[in-house]
């Protein structure tokens, strides 16, 4: 491995984390020696892309950070925007963009629509891979090996209808491959079902772009969305 992929697997695991992690917390999580653990601590927190935190031990992600987060964030939103906002127009329920955030996927824009779901999602909430059609176009657009290592040993379940068994998960990633699409019939949330599909965006990052819909309306709404979809990704048959 090279030392850019020791501090980008360090970094990963700081992003994943809610709070500080030490240098003991980050050798388990990245399965790297502890003296690989600490020198690549050493060079990120040189240029402020780690910080120590004042009150408790362990270190978090650093301002150092902000400016490529930033750049990228806005390139990614002023390249997606026009087609996002074509699609919730033509389908009237709110549109969504998400990314990978480590080993979850964040919401990074959303186009309301006049019926808008309000109190649903958010930009900036992050959901889990298994659960979300967002997590599930994204996945699909990687290798099973690279899937293994991202989904948790114990998959969550937050609703009735959530998949919680990864040999399933691995079968519904290949019908996502075949298709094009994921849908997401309340696995996340009750009330609340999705179709997207995952594509290398015009930035060259791997993206999802979701139609979201109230349950009462999905299977109505859902031939209009899937043609939507796949004017923004030909793959979608």
């Amino acid at each position: 491995m090279t030392d850019l992929g020791r501090a980008t697997r360090v970094l990963d695991a700081l992003a994943e984390s809610r709070g500080p992690l030490t240098v003991t917390d980050l050798t388990t999580r990245t399965a790297l020696p502890r003296s690989t653990v600490h020198r690549v601590l050493q060079g990120l927190e040189r240029e402020l892309y780690v910080v120590r935190v004042p009150d408790r031990p362990g270190w978090v992600l650093g301002p150092g950070l902000l400016k490529f987060g930033m750049n990228a964030h806005l390139r990614l939103l002023s390249a997606n925007r026009a087609a996002l906002a074509g699609l919730a127009r033509e389908v009237a329920e709110n549109v969504e963009l998400a990314v990978f955030s480590g080993r979850e996927v964040v919401v990074v824009d959303q186009i309301a629509s006049p019926e808008r779901l309000r109190g649903v999602t958010k930009v900036g909430r992050s959901f889990s891979l298994h659960a979300s059609c967002i997590g599930l176009a994204l996945l699909a657009q990687l290798p099973d090996e690279r899937v293994t290592e991202l989904l948790p040993p114990v998959l969550e379940r937050f609703t009735e209808h959530t998949v919680t068994d990864h040999a399933a998960v691995l079968a519904e990633l290949a019908e996502v491959r075949r298709t094009g699409i994921a849908v997401d019939e309340e696995e996340h949330d009750l009330g609340i079902c999705a179709v997207a599909t995952g594509l290398t965006g015009p930035t060259g990052a791997l993206q999802a772009v979701a139609v979201v819909v109230p349950t009462q309306r999905f299977r109505a709404k859902l031939p209009a969305a899937v043609e939507g979809l796949r004017r923004i990704n030909p793959r979608v048959r």
